[in-house]
């Protein structure tokens, strides 16, 4: 990033620097050398001296950003987009950053006002197909990562996410199957014909057993991507997530610890991990996890206050436990477990009349599930 440095005359003869300057450069340098720690602390000096310079707040989300802390870096980058709103790599930084934090909805707009802005970026298709995957919106996914293989036809990522879009589409479209499965093949043949012992392949035949049911075979696939050491975020999160559904609670805990331990983690571990400490009845330690899913993860509330009611209910605190799922029944978890469990916690708090109405719900919706086809 280059920075005009100004100078003030304050007399015929003598000048002075701007206080700005020495700052400016040595942020400058500082990110030139990939010392993003020094450049977040002079940009955050220079706003001290110049609150209101957009280009040094936009410094400060980039400096934030290569660091990984994408709540700090969001910050910065609204800011810089209020004093400056053209700053078209804001937008995608600031997408980008929503996109690490799970808060996909919210990154879609600035991804897509970005790439209609610079189409031949691959960052920007690139994430914006990976938002547009991540909601299971799969023509635009595929648009848009059919873009971003156009601007860059060996990028091994972009053609895995493709094939996850093809794979995805034939589940929801069984007319098209055959079709879709052929350019799902096609995408593979192509992955391994620009590198044969890329990970990606593992991943993909891990995602294949998953969709047909073969969990034990998918996890041992995904366990295979682990002697390679790959760093590549979500991993040991998919593989947490395979190892609750059968019930195998400390060995998604190892995952999950594992996958934190990333430098960027996937966004939902914690409240993965958070879940698996109350189905090991650790409250104490689920409850610190789970508060953090609520701050980075807003759109799995629901799901969150669900067991955060669980984990005080352990605790033997019932009027938290109940205040916990009326929250998570008010952002829609209207399950018939959660009423019953509320029934539950509130019998104890002395709420006889909320006790019973929340049962005579669990009953019905119970009653309910056990009309649908398919429900458990």
């Amino acid at each position: 990033m280059r920075w005009l440095v100004a100078f003030a005359a304050l007399s015929l003869f003598a000048q002075e620097y701007d206080p700005v300057a020495p700052h400016a450069a040595a942020a400058a340098a500082a990110m030139r050398s990939g010392d993003y720690v020094t450049a977040e602390r002079q940009d955050r000096i220079i706003l001290r001296l110049r609150p209101q310079m957009a280009e040094a707040e936009m410094n400060l989300g980039l400096a934030c950003f290569l660091q990984r802390k994408y709540e700090d870096a969001i910050r910065a980058f609204e800011a810089g987009l209020k004093l400056k709103p053209d700053m078209a790599n804001a937008d995608l930084f600031l997408g980008i950053s929503r996109f690490q934090l799970n808060q996909v909805p919210r990154a879609i707009p600035l991804l897509e006002k970005y790439a209609a802005q610079r189409p031949d970026d691959f960052q920007g298709q690139y994430y914006l197909g990976l938002s547009y995957l991540a909601l299971e919106r799969y023509t635009e996914a595929g648009r848009a990562l059919t873009a971003a293989h156009n601007i860059d036809a060996r990028n091994v990522d972009a053609l895995y996410h493709l094939s996850q879009v093809y794979l995805g589409e034939a589940r929801k479209n069984p007319r098209n199957k055959d079709a879709l499965e052929r350019l799902f093949q096609e995408t593979i043949d192509e992955i391994a014909a620009i590198d044969p012992n890329s990970f990606r392949l593992a991943q993909i035949r891990a995602a294949v057993y998953e969709a047909d049911g073969k969990k034990g075979e998918a996890i041992r696939e995904l366990e295979t991507l682990f002697q390679h050491d790959p760093k590549a975020r979500g991993l040991h999160y998919t593989l947490g997530c395979l190892y609750i559904e059968q019930r195998q609670y400390e060995k998604a805990r190892e995952q999950f610890e594992k996958e934190l331990q990333l430098g960027s983690p996937y966004p939902r571990t914690y409240l993965q991990l958070g879940h698996v400490f109350v189905e090991l009845n650790k409250p104490a330690e689920a409850l610190p996890l789970l508060d953090k899913s609520l701050k980075i993860d807003p759109d799995s509330s629901g799901v969150v206050w669900a067991d955060i009611g669980r984990a005080y209910r352990f605790m033997n605190q019932p009027a938290k436990a109940a205040d916990a799922y009326e929250k998570a029944i008010a952002l829609g978890q209207k399950t018939s477990s959660v009423y019953y469990q509320l029934a539950m916690v509130t019998r104890k708090t002395g709420d006889v009349a909320r006790s019973r109405e929340a049962l005579a719900m669990s009953q019905r919706l119970r009653s309910e599930e056990k009309q649908t086809p398919g429900a458990q």
